[in-house]
């Protein structure tokens, strides 16, 4: 847990009901201040570091005017306030919605990009799912996110990439990630002067996190190692050089408790290169990553055998499994970054998932149709 003491204003009808889960938070090192909307000042809001608004709001119990513009309807419309507040502050606190109802707010929005979805549709920083267990591992990571930007604001020039920010670790394959970083279009220069950080922070959390990008789901790590995914599990759960090298390449950067973990791609790259140079010669890449991985890790390993692994994915955007990009199709799924990985599909997947075949890509779609019509 960090040393730092996080202030965390929280904006809800239920105050009472509220300061029983803030009695929790200020246990895990959080400065918790709760406020009814009719009862939040200035103060509270330039002094906070994140500011946490309600999804519901009981207005028969809150006093506001009756002409229906200047009261909010929801937390989503107090947020808009508040972010209003701290402009004119100047003043940065992360502005994130707490919910209970997140299937209902995000009805229709594929399951895995409902945080980042919403909160790229309300100009929020994130979106924090009442229920969440780790809620208060979260609100931390938030707020010193919003205190490590401070480098940026100060001086853009320097901030190479978030390398400090990411705690990107000094490796061979250190500048490999930084360029990796900086094909994603980071906003670091006068657009996040302008923002005072706000739009790097909402960067990372809405394009760079949730998808296959210079940091790497599981799934995606483990392809690109050829492992399957519970080979690549049981590798990080044992103790060999093997899972110390993977370690090196997880990310600890902020905003880390906001999603499973994550791998730095440039460093898994980096380690398949030097493993297929220590290779024999005449072995495929499959059968030299088996040989190489076995040896570092202990016990026998086996890889994918397939040309080309790929990565699928359904419609809700969850990783399914890996197939040969030779029975697969790619995908143009909404929201989903240029810059990240392609996702794709299997031939079969796309008979029983309309909602798959809408999202095959444009230059595939004559191969989805040939695909079916040959099963």
């Amino acid at each position: 847990m960090s040393a730092i003491t996080p202030r965390v204003l929280v904006i809800d009808d239920e105050v009472k009901k509220e300061e029983s889960v803030a009695a929790g938070l200020r246990a895990s090192n959080l400065e918790v201040d709760v406020r009814a909307p009719d009862a939040v000042t200035q103060l509270d809001i330039g002094s906070a570091d994140v500011i946490a608004i309600d999804h519901r709001f009981e207005w028969s119990t809150l006093s506001h005017p009756s002409e229906c513009l200047y009261w909010p309807r929801d937390g989503l419309a107090i947020a808009a306030v508040v972010t209003g507040h701290l402009r004119k502050l100047d003043h940065h606190a992360a502005v994130v919605l707490r919910t209970g109802e997140l299937p209902t707010l995000a009805d229709g929005l594929p399951v895995e990009i409902r945080k980042p979805a919403i909160a790229s549709q309300y100009g929020l920083d994130w979106v924090l799912k009442k229920e969440d267990l780790r809620i208060a591992d979260q609100l931390h990571s938030i707020a010193e996110a919003v205190d490590g930007l401070r480098p940026l604001i100060a001086d853009p020039l320097r901030w190479n990439e978030g390398k400090g920010w990411l705690n990107l670790p000094d490796a061979k394959w250190t500048e490999g990630a930084l360029a990796d970083v900086q094909v994603c279009n980071p906003p670091e220069n006068t657009v996040a002067a302008y923002t005072a950080g706000t739009a790097w922070l909402r960067w990372f959390a809405h394009r760079i996190l949730p998808f296959p990008t210079f940091l790497l789901p599981k799934h995606w790590a483990a392809t690109l190692l050829r492992l399957d995914v519970v080979e690549f599990d049981a590798i990080l759960q044992e103790s060999s050089p093997l899972s110390a090298a993977l370690y090196e390449c997880l990310y600890t950067g902020h905003l880390a408790a906001l999603s499973d973990a994550r791998w730095w791609r440039a460093g898994l790259d980096a380690l398949v290169d030097d493993l297929l140079m220590r290779a024999s010669p005449e072995l495929d890449e499959a059968a030299a990553l088996a040989e190489q991985m076995t040896e570092m890790h202990g016990r026998p390993l086996q890889t994918l055998s397939m040309d080309v692994p790929v990565m699928t994915i359904d419609s809700d955007y969850a990783a399914m499994d890996v197939a040969d990009a030779s029975s697969c199709v790619r995908l143009a799924p909404d929201f989903w970054p240029v810059f990240a990985q392609e996702p794709w599909a299997r031939f079969d997947e796309l008979q029983d998932d309309p909602g798959l075949y809408r999202m095959v890509a444009r230059g595939d779609r004559r191969r989805a149709g040939a695909g079916i019509h040959s099963d």
